[in-house]
């Protein structure tokens, strides 16, 4: 089975909370919203590639980015079963910036209260929930 680690953020901006809409063929858990991140490059920390993917994705430059937990999932990825391990982050920014690019094809800011109105995947309704935020 193909392993694929992803790191991933969530990040804060007053009261709410950005997801993204991606468009990628192939992807895992289409038509959810997702958290911004992606894989991890060579030679790079997982700082750096959270880092990294923020900027490609949304356009925010995250100065400080805190660890909070890992997890897993095996899945349908591009084709093939994959378990893809994640190590997420969370992060808080003071303004709302940023636009989507990359493989976000729309940024979504979300309030804790209508976290639940979308359709998000097992792996991120997880997190949220050890957030206490669901």
């Amino acid at each position: 089975m193909n392993k694929r680690i992803i790191v991933s953020v969530l990040i804060k901006c007053k009261d709410k909370y950005l997801f993204i809409k991606q468009d990628k063929k192939g992807g895992a858990y289409q038509g959810c919203l997702h958290m911004v991140g992606g894989g991890l490059e060579d030679n790079e920390t997982l700082e750096e590639a959270v880092k990294r993917e923020t900027l490609e994705e949304v356009h925010i430059p995250l100065e400080k980015v805190e660890p909070f937990d890992f997890d897993s999932d095996i899945t349908m990825y591009k084709g093939e079963m994959t378990q893809l391990i994640f190590l997420r982050y969370i992060a808080e920014i003071e303004d709302f910036m940023g636009h989507a690019d990359s493989d976000a094809k729309e940024m979504v800011w979300i309030a804790k209260e209508d976290l639940l109105k979308y359709k998000h995947n097992e792996p991120s309704l997880r997190f949220l929930r050890k957030l206490g935020l669901i």
